[in-house]
């Protein structure tokens, strides 16, 4: 028997537009091309010297495009904001209790995830030398971290939280299996990205992606949640950064 909840997430989900998996694939390549081509422009600016800022915030523009075409395609399949999770929480009280709760499980898996890995494979520790100029400078952590909300913390959860496990959910359900396949996907492309992190980089980011896709469905897919505990966890990573000492693991 059909639930109300359950007909109302196929319809949140299944819109006319993305009834195949063609169209769903489509709308993945689209973000993708995007994001790739902006970011081997990106790429190609800073090896000319043309953009004066650090290496650090690097892939940036890439993110911020890829963003804004989940959005325009979104909008343009007939959804809106909403349909990314840009909703009012039900219990405004909650955030708080809520965004806390999903840091923690940040902490606790970017701990045990790398010791459960490591029994299995040599794990190398993430390269996050590009952040070097970090350690010791408060200016360029201030500025760090002021500018990671709006170049990764929302920018990334529109696009793989948002839009892509929404996209993943028309294609595989929203059933509990559904649900699992689409957190694990979406994770291990998150994961992927984060390439010049090299492989203890990669898993670093797929874990954070298996919290965060989890913390999306447990919390009713409401994207603000998740974007207030990104960018806490973002905080703790630039407070690492500037101290030189590991904060996890």
């Amino acid at each position: 028997m059909t639930t109300l909840s359950e007909t109302s997430a196929r319809k949140r989900f299944s819109l006319p537009e993305l009834s195949t998996p063609l169209n769903v694939f489509v709308d993945i390549l689209i973000v993708v091309a995007v994001s790739g081509a902006v970011f081997f422009l990106e790429d190609l600016a800073y090896s000319l010297g043309w953009i004066p800022y650090g290496t650090e915030i690097r892939g940036a523009f890439s993110v911020v495009a890829g963003a804004a075409t989940a959005v325009v395609l979104v909008i343009s399949r007939g959804g809106s904001l909403a349909d990314l999770g840009f909703r009012r929480p039900t219990r405004l009280a909650l955030v708080p209790f809520q965004a806390t709760a999903i840091l923690l499980a940040f902490l606790l898996g970017q701990s045990l995830g790398p010791l459960l890995v490591s029994l299995f494979v040599e794990l190398p520790a993430p390269d996050f030398s590009r952040y070097d100029s970090i350690q010791g400078n408060l200016l360029a952590a201030i500025g760090m971290a002021l500018i990671l909300p709006l170049t990764a913390s929302i920018p990334e959860e529109i696009i793989y939280r948002g839009f892509l496990m929404g996209r993943l959910t028309s294609l595989f359900g929203d059933d509990r299996r559904g649900a699992i396949l689409t957190v694990m996907v979406q994770a291990l492309i998150f994961g992927a990205i984060h390439f010049q992190w090299g492989l203890g980089g990669m898993i670093f980011t797929a874990i954070m992606g298996v919290v965060w896709g989890t913390a999306f469905l447990l919390c009713g897919r409401n994207l603000w949640i998740v974007i207030i505990a990104h960018s806490l966890g973002h905080l703790l990573f630039v407070t690492q950064l500037y101290l030189g000492i590991s904060l996890v693991g």
